[in-house]
């Protein structure tokens, strides 16, 4: 990860959008879904063909400066995509080590849909000097500016579903052509770090008022990633992305203090607390696109994501500010999970017939869990199959691509061994007890219209 106060007045640029907007990093509604109709309709696998859209700051930079006699791409995309969790329904929601009772009951599985808009945009600059080229990717929720969720810490919870994806995105990119047939890309990535604080006093005497104040400052950072791109004639390519990770971190502290009855001192309540909001993965991509007639291309590729120094999202409190008079509190202590790297594959193909382009895409998703949670917490992320299809039209100037996307979760069995988080007691009294059933589906599509001047 990096700064980046070295930019000037581009930078500035960007910095408004981005604090505005509360941009973030790459790896979410790109890594899940893909940006725009035809990347999500070939499953993703784009990294050696994504020029035809206006996303390639994202999909390969080096793709930027392959604009050919047009000088100018954009695009514009509406993304759907709605969550179907399984039920999880008479499980331990409460113990006696996460709170002052044992109690049963359903978890809420409705996470909420994906509603957003990517633009995509690419210039070549420069076409006299090696075609260089700048481009910039741009996602924006449609249902809020951003959406901020820790998730839960030991009931079940699909932890890369929660908020992942209903955060806006900002990719600037740049790629040139180093000699014919070859190309290179860089670009940058954002994410931001959030600090808040909150100061509180709560009274019970109804002539003295309650107090409160809450303050927040958001910095951001990015961290940056490379693309090669190799196209030795009209009927092949290879593509090749490097990304480094980046996380969007929050830093929280509350000052509290209540005065339970008049003339007693104020009882103290003052702790801070830290969480990944988000994390995105160091990442490589690698793939080809095959020509194999006139009218057919196929495309495979290979992402490689370093999952294993995940940072869960889970909100821990860290230390307890005593004074006068406070309440030491314990720390916080989320549930220790393993993570493991994953390769996911990606297979996409399209058919051209006339002026229509059929594309028919898959990819598969492996967990990032070493093993299923029958310890303690309740971390879910089952293995998933992507399934897509398109539709293409072109026209004089401009494209209009459709697709529909079904992601199918692996369907897991989680039984809770015995014992509580702290590994006592005779009975299933974790939370989750007896245990339950994951997975589910992702459904939904998109339309993107396309120009190119």
């Amino acid at each position: 990860m990096i700064g980046i106060n070295f930019f000037g007045p581009l930078y500035s640029f960007y910095s408004l959008i981005f604090f505005l907007t509360l941009s973030s990093a790459h790896a979410n509604v790109g890594e899940a879904f893909g940006f725009g109709s035809r990347s999500a309709s070939l499953g993703g696998a784009v990294v050696a063909n994504g020029d035809e859209e206006g996303f390639a700051s994202y999909s390969n930079p080096a793709a930027l400066a392959c604009n050919g006699e047009n000088k100018f791409k954009f695009s514009f995309g509406i993304l759907d995509m709605e969550p179907a969790f399984k039920p999880i329904s008479n499980v331990i929601v409460e113990n006696d080590y996460t709170s002052d009772r044992q109690t049963s009951g359903n978890v809420d599985t409705n996470y909420r849909n994906t509603l957003g808009q990517s633009i995509g945009a690419s210039f070549d600059v420069v076409p006299e000097f090696h075609h260089l080229s700048l481009g910039t990717t741009l996602f924006f929720p449609i249902n809020q500016i951003a959406y901020f969720d820790t998730g839960e810490s030991f009931l079940p919870e699909y932890f890369l579903y929660r908020a992942r994806t209903l955060r806006p995105l900002l990719e600037l990119g740049a790629g040139a052509e180093i000699f014919p047939g070859f190309y290179f890309g860089t670009g940058l990535h954002f994410a931001f770090s959030l600090t808040t604080h909150g100061t509180v006093l709560l009274q019970t005497d109804q002539t003295k008022p309650s107090t409160m104040r809450y303050s927040a400052s958001i910095k951001t950072k990015a961290a940056p990633y490379f693309g090669v791109l190799v196209i030795p004639n009209p009927s092949f390519s290879s593509g090749l992305v490097f990304r480094l990770p980046v996380q969007s971190s929050n830093t929280m502290s509350l000052d509290s203090g209540a005065r339970a009855l008049g003339g007693l001192p104020v009882l103290d309540f003052n702790f801070s607390a830290l969480s990944a909001l988000f994390y995105d993965p160091m990442s490589i991509e690698a793939g080809f696109s095959w020509a194999y007639t006139p009218v057919t291309r196929l495309s495979l590729q290979g992402d490689y994501l370093f999952w294993s120094r995940f940072v869960s999202p889970a909100l821990s409190v860290t230390d307890s500010l005593t004074s006068t008079g406070g309440v030491n509190f314990s720390k916080g202590k989320n549930p220790n999970f393993e993570f493991k790297n994953i390769l996911t594959p990606r297979i996409g193909h399209e058919w051209q017939i006339g002026n229509k382009t059929l594309r028919l895409g898959y990819a598969y998703h492996p967990s990032i869990l070493k093993n299923l949670p029958t310890e303690s917490g309740n971390f879910l992320d089952p293995p998933k199959h992507m399934l897509n299809i398109g539709l293409g039209w072109q026209f004089a100037k401009c494209k209009l691509d459709l697709h529909a996307s079904y992601h199918l979760l692996v369907t897991q069995t989680i039984t809770k061994s015995a014992g509580d988080e702290n590994g006592v007691g005779a009975g299933n009294t974790k939370i989750g007890a007896p245990g339950y059933e994951a997975g589910g589906k992702i459904y939904g599509g998109g339309v993107t219209l396309s120009f190119a001047l």
